[in-house]
C-alpha cells in the first residue's frame, strides 16, 4: 500500500530541487590548440538527490501499541494516579496560601527558623557525626528504597 504524497511532501521536494539544482562549473579546456589564450567550458555538477522522509503512521502505530499494554482492557485502572494527581494541585495551593498566611505573623518566622536550626543540629548529632551512625542512615535509605521500589 503505497502512500500517497501530502502537502508537506511535495513541499519539501520542490525545495530540494531548487537547492541541489546544477550548478555551471568553469573548467580549463585541456586541449593543446589553447595554449595562448586558454578557453573554459562549463560543466554541469552531477545532482546529488536527497531523500525526503516518508512520515508513516508506524510511529503513531507504535505509540497507540505502548498505550495500549499500558492502559488497555484487561489492565488495572489507573484512576488513583489520576486523582491524585489532580488533587495535589489544589493541595499545594492550600499550602502555599497556609505558608503564606503564617509567615506575616509577627513571631511565627522566627520560631520557625529556630526550630529548623535546632532539627538540622539535631540529625547532624544524631546521624552525620559518627561512622556507624551513618551506616545506619544509608541502611535505613536502603531497606526505604527496597520497600518503595522494590
Amino acid at each position: 500500500m503505497e502512500s500517497k504524497p501530502t502537502v508537506v511532501d511535495t513541499a519539501a521536494e520542490t525545495v530540494v530541487e531548487t537547492v541541489v539544482a546544477p550548478l555551471p562549473i568553469a573548467i580549463k579546456d585541456p586541449s593543446p590548440s589553447s595554449k595562448a589564450t586558454p578557453t573554459f567550458t562549463t560543466k554541469p555538477e552531477p545532482t546529488t538527490e536527497i531523500a525526503t522522509p516518508q512520515f508513516s503512521n508506524d510511529v503513531w502505530k507504535q505509540v497507540t501499541q505502548l498505550w495500549d499494554e499500558y492502559f488497555g482492557e484487561g489492565k488495572k485502572s489507573n484512576i488513583t494516579i489520576a486523582i491524585i494527581l489532580i488533587t495535589t494541585i489544589p493541595v499545594l495551593i492550600a499550602a502555599s496560601a497556609l505558608l503564606d498566611f503564617l509567615n506575616k505573623l509577627p513571631l511565627l518566622p522566627s520560631v520557625f527558623e529556630l526550630v529548623g536550626f535546632g532539627y538540622s543540629g539535631w540529625f547532624i548529632y544524631r546521624y552525620l557525626l559518627l561512622a556507624n551512625t551513618r551506616k545506619e542512615l544509608t541502611d535505613a535509605i536502603a531497606t526505604w528504597k527496597n520497600k518503595v521500589f522494590g
